[in-house]
């Protein structure tokens, strides 16, 4: 993936991202079958360069229903495929001496192991989207002020801002209306493949939120290990308390310079009152790159979950899928 550059000042990146999906289910809470093919996600970021300030502008299109940025124009269902067009992020960075940087502006969460955008995941979904309904920890963008400082081996980040899940609030409850939220995270280089970060997130408003989320890599010639960990806990919004429990095991194979397989195991528990939900889910994926600018990935996936409710009725259900996405980006 390289940037348009226009001139020394501006240059442009982005992706756009089309798929295929078949899901089964026998859960109540879907459809029993259903396809989709279209355009999923189309994102231009304009970057700034101006030496020791440079900022980004990142536009994004989804098919889903605002879920990550500000609202420019609302597109009804034309049969375009396209949904909401938002400003996804737009900051500025102030670069200081010794790796130290700080941003201002609307920008993702520093998170979670997978990446925010199809150009940077091993497979086609994320790991605790089940069925569309998305328990990601790393799908937050927030606006406030961030200090991060970067060496060789160590990462160390704290923002202020004025949410901590943004419009994500509705996973551990809160009304996303935060009176103020901190973001603290720092990972570190152990040499031999090894990496370890942790980090963790809170918000105060009516209803505290808080989230903690740790994850380790090894990395040996063509093999990619990772483990990750979610404690998180909050208040419905006059409702009762929310339990988040969530991790992940991921390995990922480069048989070659241009494709991969990777295997994961993810689980989430929910607890709401006396409602507790458990569903894991199973993942295998191929990634095939044609050329540096279009990347194939397809996946199975199975998620099974139970559904307990405090008088010991229960229910339990899965679903299976298949993804197919094709990604260009410039």
């Amino acid at each position: 993936m390289g940037e348009i550059v226009v001139n020394d000042f501006l240059s442009f990146e982005g992706f756009v991202d089309s798929a295929y999906t078949h899901t089964e289910s026998d859960a109540s809470a879907f459809d029993d079958t259903e396809n989709s093919f279209g355009v999923n996600q189309v994102e231009i970021s304009w970057l700034f360069n101006l030496g020791s300030v440079t900022a980004q502008i990142d536009i994004d299109s989804e098919t889903s229903n605002g879920t990550n940025g500000d609202d420019v124009y609302d597109e009804t269902d034309d049969g375009s495929g396209l949904g909401e067009v938002e400003i996804e992020q737009a900051f500025v960075n102030l670069a200081l001496a010794n790796g130290d940087v700080v941003t201002v502006g609307r920008y993702a969460s520093m998170l979670g192991f997978e990446a925010y955008e199809p150009t940077g995941l091993y497979q086609a979904s994320t790991a605790y989207d089940i069925a569309g309904y998305d328990f990601d920890v790393n799908s937050s963008y927030v606006q406030g002020v961030k200090y991060t400082r970067t060496s060789d081996t160590v990462f160390l980040g704290v923002s202020l801002q004025d949410q901590s899940f943004g419009n994500d609030a509705n996973r551990l409850g809160g009304d996303g209306d935060g009176s103020f939220g901190v973001e603290v995270a720092a990972s570190i280089d152990l040499g031999n493949g090894f990496s370890i970060f942790a980090g963790g997130t809170f918000e105060n408003a009516e209803e505290d939120t808080e989230l903690y989320n740790a994850y380790v890599t090894y990395e040996t010639g063509a093999w990619l290990f990772a483990a990750e960990l979610n404690l998180g806990e909050g208040e419905q919004d006059g409702g009762p308390d929310v339990e988040l429990r969530s991790g992940l095991l991921m390995a990922n194979y480069a048989y070659s310079d241009i494709a991969s397989v990777t295997a994961r195991f993810s689980d989430i528990e929910v607890e709401v009152g006396g409602i507790e939900a458990d569903i894991t889910k199973y993942t295998l994926a191929h990634n095939y790159a044609f050329t540096d600018n279009l990347l194939l990935v397809t996946e199975v996936s199975y998620a099974d979950g139970d559904l307990e409710i405090e008088n010991n009725n229960s229910t339990s259900g899965d679903v299976a899928s298949f993804a197919a996405h094709l990604v260009f980006s410039f």
